[in-house]
């Protein structure tokens, strides 16, 4: 399901993601998992990707987040620029807040939930870079609005998988992304928690900028 609302750069400003005919299988003979899809997704618009367990949705987001090296091998162009053609992986990762079910398992170290968040802001799995005390607010601040600021200083190991599906969407709205990139984004979520989380993914879809 493709909704894009219009937004006045639409007529001048390339999308922001343009699928053309990309196809992936997961080995010699294999049938595809993402077979010959074509979208674009203009700035300022959505894309919802909804299907059956193993339809191939997260697989498809691994083609836009440069998690897949099969997106060299497809005509798939990010912020006006097709893949393969010189950026790095941490190009593309810097413009993209992304949480998926597997991030939860990256996590094996008992690190402050805090310093999850702020890993946002370089990309990174735990923190290994010193953050500014802009930064750190800013962690603070969007652990606060998903109402998770009293996890702060806990073991990201030692919390609920719920709560740390609220520190993972902290994470990746933590450095205002041009591009959020939510697989399964509520999955563990009480009904509560779900309205509010929505509520702030909606918040930001209605940005103009």
């Amino acid at each position: 399901a493709y909704m894009a609302d219009k937004h006045p750069l639409v007529d001048v400003v390339p999308p922001a993601i343009e699928f053309d005919h990309v196809s992936f299988s997961f080995g010699a003979g294999a049938v595809n998992a993402v077979d010959n899809v074509s979208f674009s997704v203009s700035v300022g618009g959505t894309l919802g990707i909804i299907g059956g367990t193993g339809s191939g949705k997260s697989t498809l987001l691994s083609l836009i987040c440069g998690d897949n090296p099969q997106a060299y091998a497809n005509d798939i162009v990010l912020f006006d620029r097709r893949r393969g053609t010189g950026e790095s992986i941490w190009d593309i990762k810097k413009r993209i807040g992304y949480v998926s079910p597997e991030m939860h398992t990256y996590y094996l170290e008992p690190i402050p939930c805090e310093e999850v968040v702020a890993s946002g802001f370089f990309d990174s799995v735990g923190l290994y870079r010193r953050c500014t005390p802009e930064q750190t607010a800013a962690a603070r601040e969007w652990l606060r609005l998903f109402d998770a600021e009293d996890l702060a200083g806990k073991p990201f190991t030692q919390i609920s998988y719920g709560q740390q599906r609220l520190v993972l969407l902290a994470r990746a709205f933590v450095k205002d992304p041009d591009l959020l990139v939510l697989d399964e984004p509520f999955h563990g979520l009480d009904a509560g928690k779900k309205r509010l989380c929505g509520a702030l993914v909606e918040t930001l879809a209605r940005q103009r900028d």
